[in-house]
């Protein structure tokens, strides 16, 4: 990891910090996420890179996508805009995902799972020209 990375991925957790509405201060921020508010300054002036728990932790206090997080670290490789960028651009989908998916029981995930392989099916079938065996109001 090179020192360039390090002052990248800083300054980039200080806007995503500064972002936030209110803006949370670096002592709230460390607070939140477990650690001193020396080595959060450390983070932000690209002194130090934090660890693998800490980039988790500040992803959920950031409300930034883990994976944004891990890439700007370098822990990840850089993903060009039509791999990721799109896959949850929905704001509600996000976070439904990030905070409520794991409260929910293994039945109703199975069932989540089995309306998203519906749809799946839906899809292919419709780009393939055959009729869907559902109608609505059936």
């Amino acid at each position: 990891m090179d020192k360039f990375r390090h002052t990248e991925f800083g300054a980039q957790v200080r806007r995503w910090r500064q972002a936030i509405q209110p803006p949370l201060t670096q002592r709230q921020l460390a607070r939140q996420i477990g650690v001193s508010d020396g080595f959060l300054a450390h983070i932000e002036t690209g002194r130090t890179l934090p660890g693998r728990k800490t980039i988790r932790r500040l992803s959920h206090a950031l409300g930034v996508p883990t994976i944004d997080l891990f890439r700007a670290a370098g822990h990840l490789p850089d993903a060009t805009e039509s791999e990721d960028a799109q896959i949850l651009e929905d704001n509600e989908l996000r976070l439904f995902f990030r905070d409520d998916w794991h409260q929910l029981t293994d039945e109703e995930r199975e069932l989540l799972l089995d309306f998203v392989r519906m749809l799946k099916t839906r899809v292919k079938r419709r780009t393939s020209g055959q009729r869907s065996e559902f109608t609505p109001g059936s």
